[in-house]
This record gives C-alpha cells, sequence and structure tokens, in this order.
C-alpha cells in the first residue's frame, strides 16, 4: 500500500472513530463567550464558502472594484458622444451716424435682431478627426434707409472636419484612456480571481483550524470526565482500603491539569471559530454571528498526485497575479505608443463647407442717394423659408481647405516620456522573473507542506496507536493489582496528547491541501466557482 493510500485510510479511520458533530455539554465550565447556548449550528466546507461569495467583504470591495472600472471605460468612451449647443440672442443698438450715406434719420440707426443658432461638435472613431455643424438664423429690422430689405433674414449653414496627419493621428490622449480603461477592466478581473482564491483559502484554513479546535476541545472534555470517574473510583477504594489517600491526590491533579488543557481548546475554539465568522459573515448581526459551529465535513482528503515540473505549468498557466502583470504590461505598451506620438508634430488638415442665403420684405427708396437703378433679385423677396431655400439651391456657397501646423523646437516633454514608457517596460522584464520566482517558491513550499503534513499524520496515527494500547494494557495491570494509579494517569496524558496531535495533523493535511490549490491557481475550480463576466460568482453544484 503506497503512503499516500495510508494516509487517507488513517483519516478516514480517524475522522469515523471521533465523536458525532455535537456541541458536548461542559457542565463544569462556563460558557464560551458570543455565542448563545443551545446546540451547535453544523456547516459544511460548501456552505462557508458559498457564504463567503455572498457576504465576504474583501470579495465585495474587489467586485465593486471591477464595477467601478467598467464604468470607467463608459467615461473613456464618453469623448465620442457629440455636443449639441443651441444659442439664442436678442439684441437692440442704436448707434449714432453723422454721415450722409450713413442712412440715418435724425442721427442715429436703430437696429434689433433676434438670432437663434445650432452648433453640433463632436469626435470621429477613427484616425482622431474631429467634425462640426452650424447654423445660424437671424431676424433683423432697422431703420437705416438704406436697407433694400427690412426686416431680413440672413441664414447660414457650415460643415467642417480637422484631420490630423501628425500628432494624434494614430492615438490622442482620449482614445488612449479607453484603452486604459479598458485593460483596468482586465486588471481587476484578475484581482478579483486573486481576491476569491486568497479568501477562499483563508476560509479553508480557518474551517479546518474549527475542525481541529472543536474536536480537540471534544477530547479534552471526554479526558476530564474520564479523570472525574478516576477521581471518584480512588476515593471508593481508599474507603474500601485498597488504595492509598495519595491516590486520589493524584487523580485530582490529573483532573486539574485536564480541567487548564480544556479551558485552552475552549480560547482556541472561540478564536477559529470568529476567524471563520469574519471570513464569512457581512457583519456581526448576521444570524450566524452568535451562533456556536461545529464543522459537518469531514471527509478525507484527496492527494493530488502532483510532481513539481505540473504543478509550476499549472501555476504559470492559472495564477491571477500574472493576468494583472500581463494587464500591466499592456498599459505600458499604450504609453508607450501614446508618448512615441506625442513627440511628432501637430498637423492638421482643416476643411470646411458652407451655405449663406438670405431674404426679407423689399422696400421702394424713392429718393436713392446712390442714384438708384439697384435691381434686387427676386429670389431675395420673402421670409425666413425664402431664405432657407438659398441655401437648399445653394447659391452662396464657401469652400475653405487650410493646413496647420506646430512645430515644437526639441520637445522635451514628449521625449522624457516616451524615454520612461520605454525604462518602465524594461522593468517590468524584471518583475515578471521575480513575480515568477515568487510563484515558484509558493509551489515549491506548498508541495512540501503537503508531503510534510502526510508524513506527519503517519507518525501521529500510529504513535495515538501505540498510546491507546498502552493506555488499555496500564488500566489492565492496574485493575490486576501489578500498577499504579500514577502510571495510568502517565499513560492517560500520553493518550489524550497523541490523539490531539492527530487531530492536528489531520487539519494539517487539509490546509496544506488547501495552499496547494491556490499556489498553483485552481482554489476556484475545485470550489466550482466561475467568474460571471467578472462582476458575479456562481458556485456549481
Amino acid at each position: 500500500m503506497s503512503s499516500a493510500a495510508l494516509v487517507v485510510l488513517l483519516a478516514a479511520t480517524a475522522w469515523a472513530q471521533a465523536p458525532a458533530p455535537t456541541e458536548p455539554q461542559r457542565a463544569s465550565q462556563p460558557p464560551r463567550v458570543g455565542v448563545r447556548p443551545g446546540g451547535a449550528t453544523p456547516i459544511a466546507l460548501d456552505d462557508a464558502i458559498l457564504l463567503a461569495l455572498e457576504q465576504n467583504n474583501d470579495v465585495a470591495i474587489a467586485r465593486l472594484e471591477r464595477n467601478i472600472a467598467l464604468e470607467d471605460v463608459r467615461a473613456a468612451l464618453g469623448f465620442l458622444d457629440p455636443v449639441l449647443q443651441p444659442t439664442f440672442l436678442y439684441e437692440r443698438t442704436t448707434s449714432p451716424v453723422t454721415s450722409v450715406i450713413g442712412g440715418a434719420a435724425n442721427g442715429s440707426v436703430a437696429r434689433s435682431d433676434w438670432t437663434g443658432g445650432l452648433q453640433l461638435a463632436g469626435r470621429s472613431p477613427w484616425l482622431g478627426g474631429r467634425f462640426g455643424f452650424d447654423f445660424t438664423s437671424t431676424r433683423l429690422e432697422t431703420n437705416n434707409t438704406f436697407q433694400r430689405l427690412n426686416p431680413q433674414f440672413p441664414v447660414s449653414t457650415g460643415v467642417m472636419y480637422v484631420q490630423p496627419l501628425g500628432r494624434g493621428l494614430t492615438l490622442d490622449a482620449e482614445r488612449r484612456q479607453i484603452l486604459l480603461s479598458r485593460t483596468t477592466v482586465t486588471q481587476t478581473d484578475a484581482q478579483l480571481a486573486r481576491v476569491l482564491m486568497d479568501q477562499l483559502s483563508l476560509v479553508e484554513q480557518a474551517y479546518w483550524d474549527l475542525a481541529f479546535a472543536s474536536r480537540n476541545a471534544d477530547l479534552q472534555t471526554t479526558a476530564l470526565a474520564q479523570a472525574q470517574r478516576q477521581v471518584d473510583s480512588n476515593e471508593r477504594q481508599v474507603i474500601q482500603g485498597t488504595l492509598a489517600p495519595i491516590d486520589v491526590v493524584e487523580a485530582e491533579t490529573q483532573v486539574a491539569n485536564f480541567e487548564q488543557s480544556l479551558a485552552t481548546a475552549e480560547q482556541a475554539l472561540t478564536e477559529a471559530e470568529n476567524r471563520l465568522k469574519s471570513l464569512m459573515l457581512t457583519d456581526r448581526g448576521s444570524a450566524l454571528w452568535d451562533q456556536p459551529l461545529v464543522p459537518a465535513d469531514l471527509r478525507e482528503p484527496q492527494i493530488p498526485p502532483f510532481s513539481l515540473e505540473a504543478a509550476m505549468a499549472l501555476a504559470l498557466s492559472r495564477r491571477p497575479e500574472l493576468s494583472e502583470y500581463e494587464a500591466s504590461v499592456a498599459q505600458n505598451d499604450i504609453d508607450q505608443r501614446f508618448y512615441a506620438d506625442q513627440a511628432r508634430p501637430q498637423i492638421d488638415l482643416v476643411s470646411r463647407y458652407a451655405l449663406s442665403g438670405l431674404a426679407g420684405t423689399f422696400i421702394e427708396q424713392p429718393n436713392d442717394p446712390l442714384g438708384g437703378g439697384t435691381t434686387i433679385p427676386p429670389f431675395f423677396a420673402g421670409g425666413l423659408g425664402s431664405a432657407l431655400s438659398t441655401i437648399t439651391a445653394r447659391r452662396f456657397p464657401t469652400v475653405s481647405v487650410q493646413l496647420q501646423m506646430d512645430l515644437p523646437l526639441g520637445n522635451r516633454t514628449a521625449s522624457a516620456n516616451a524615454a520612461r514608457a520605454r525604462l518602465a517596460g524594461n522593468q517590468l522584464g524584471r518583475v515578471r522573473q521575480q513575480l515568477e520566482q515568487t510563484i515558484e517558491a509558493e509551489v515549491r513550499n506548498a508541495l512540501q507542506a503537503v508531503q510534510s503534513s502526510q508524513q506527519r499524520l503517519m507518525s501521529a496515527a500510529s504513535a495515538a496507536r501505540n498510546a491507546q494500547q498502552q493506555y488499555e494494557s496500564e488500566q489492565r495491570r492496574f485493575e490486576s493489582g501489578l500498577g499504579t494509579v500514577f502510571l495510568v494517569l502517565e499513560r492517560q496524558t500520553a493518550l489524550v496528547t497523541a490523539q490531539s496531535q492527530e487531530l492536528g495533523a489531520q487539519a494539517d493535511v487539509n490546509q496544506a491541501l488547501a495552499l496547494l490549490d491556490r499556489a498553483v491557481g485552481r482554489t476556484l475550480e475545485r470550489h466550482g466557482v466561475q467568474l460571471q463576466g467578472g462582476d458575479s460568482q456562481s458556485k456549481a453544484p
């Protein structure tokens, strides 16, 4: 039989021989602090894991961090949202005029206009372009005697597009922020997975600590009851004259020693219970917060047949820390691209196409100071509709194309930022080596812990069996008159110590396996936990 199979068999036998998972009656002990009297609540490891997924505060914080990162992506994409800017203006002016051709009446010209405008500006998702659209319409009235249209309705509309040809063509500040925020989402996904693995591993550690503490307290309670019965038996035999009074004193000393051990076990039980509750409950208002807990999932451990090479291959493919690192590398790549682009000259091609229109009420001027003969085309006659028709007819177009350049001399800031991003990339290469080294050290330690805990369990199980046989043999010798009370009590103490060490070794094996799962990155898989879009978790049945 292999050593792993022997360990599993011994563990299963020991758990099967242990008392049922109920809160024992400890009449001589005061109630534990922070738990209500009454029966204990059995809890399985799967239940503890599920509670931690639902209520653990660290998990909730990591989940919120991921949701914040998603909102940052939405915020970064907001630069593509077009901006609509309506404007409304009313203005009335009276200007002094002394010129004979100023069209003044009584030395002044009055003018009033109502203007409405609409501008739409936005960014193109391709190649860093910017576009704009504007429309303006005015109703103008004046007492200028030279005006042939009064009121008149000037209107204008136009479109503009600016296309970067140098800096900003491939990447600009806004698109950089989008890319960075998306890599941050990937990073927070990995961070959420890491927090989940850390917390579930801690839950397992705490669960097996509680399993040991609970059963050790039961063991100490049983030992104390046996010691008390030994005192009663010795007292009867002293009365019968078959034992000396000092034998009663020895038995009472044993009771006092076990009372100390039980008090220590009660303290360890309370601390282990509170540690598990803190990991799987939201706050102290939870229903289980003041309930005594007893582990109900004492299945035999499954020892994985991992070699160091296989464990390392699994760890390098699944550890979330490596996914976080890859997100950092992606962010550095984005920074290098951006700062290299910022070192380029700014060259923008600005194109604009505009249309103007005009219409109004024709005013006859019988005394034209300019000599008359001025003819106004009929399409100018009318109101706002006629003005708009001159736009649709494209009677007065304007086309412009402009090349704008910004040529910084030196541009030391952009060059320094680009060099700094390259240095940060080189630094990340070192971080990768360090991270892999740390992971391998953790995997090695975890494998050694599994191997050593197996060996300790085998030895502890053997020692407990031997101690049981020695105690029973010494009892038989005492009952036949060949032994002493002192030797019986010594054997009893050795038995309780060996049984306690076996329980501790059993818990150590399970804790070592939990640490190995964390080291190779399969904690979530082993517990059936899946990340649903990085935002929620579920546990497979």
